[in-house]
């Protein structure tokens, strides 16, 4: 759930009035006319009371506008900062502090610089509040600038991010390895064995012709008296 816009928008106050004071190491706080803002370079549309949308492992710059209203000289020496929870402002995370420059403003003079952030927070809603640290009179002071309201989400996973896309084909050439090897071992074995056979053609024996009608016989050799018999059953 996003924080609304009213809630975004008394963070900044809050921390543009404390942007506004400086520590003495002697006792008390004064005051110094010293302005710092920034914006997120990737987030251009997003201004101080907005919340502004990070993603998971993304690397974000924040452009910095510095200005000394002071009548002496201020020398930036480096950029830090935090991470807080936006209800109970507990530390989740520290900024890398990031040396510049030095660079000296003298009165009324104007810098800009930039910081890179790298999240890796779980999601959730965050305040970033960066931190200026410079030095005046060769003492180095640390200047609280505003914070900004930020929801950090993983970014959405596609089918075709280039890591996922090359961890897809070692799946899919690892699976296609397994069913060749497969087919190798016990397949081609297994439709070999039960691939039809064709039937050998069996040529039918023609089988002996038998003659049916009577073969005539030389009767020459016979007995007169034998062939006289014949001929007298058949009269009969």
């Amino acid at each position: 759930m996003k924080f609304s816009s009213l809630f975004a928008t008394a963070i900044a106050a809050s921390s543009a009035l404390v942007s506004a004071y400086k520590e003495d190491p002697v006792g008390g706080v004064n005051t110094i006319n010293f302005f710092v803002d920034y914006s997120i370079k990737e987030l251009p549309e997003v201004q101080a009371t907005d919340v502004a949308d990070i993603h998971n492992t993304e690397t974000v710059s924040l452009f910095y506008t510095a200005k000394n209203d002071e009548d002496f000289p201020v020398l930036i020496i480096g950029v830090g900062g935090s991470v807080n929870h936006p209800v109970t402002g507990d530390i989740v995370s520290n900024f890398t502090v990031g040396q510049l420059g030095p660079i000296t403003l003298g009165p009324g003079e104007s810098e800009s610089f930039e910081q890179k952030v790298s999240v890796n927070l779980v999601p959730g809603n965050y305040v970033i509040n960066p931190q200026l640290y410079v030095a005046i009179d060769e003492q180095v002071r640390l200047i609280p600038i505003r914070g900004q309201v930020v929801t950090v989400t993983d970014f959405p996973i596609s089918f075709f991010n280039p890591q996922l896309l090359f961890l897809e084909l070692i799946l899919i050439a690892s699976f296609g390895g397994l069913i060749y090897f497969g087919y190798e071992s016990y397949g081609k074995q297994y439709f070999a064995g039960t691939s039809p056979v064709a039937a050998a053609k069996i040529k039918k024996a023609s089988s002996p012709s038998i003659s049916t009608g009577a073969a005539k016989l030389d009767e020459s050799w016979l007995p007169e008296s034998h062939l006289k018999q014949k001929k007298a059953k058949k009269a009969n």
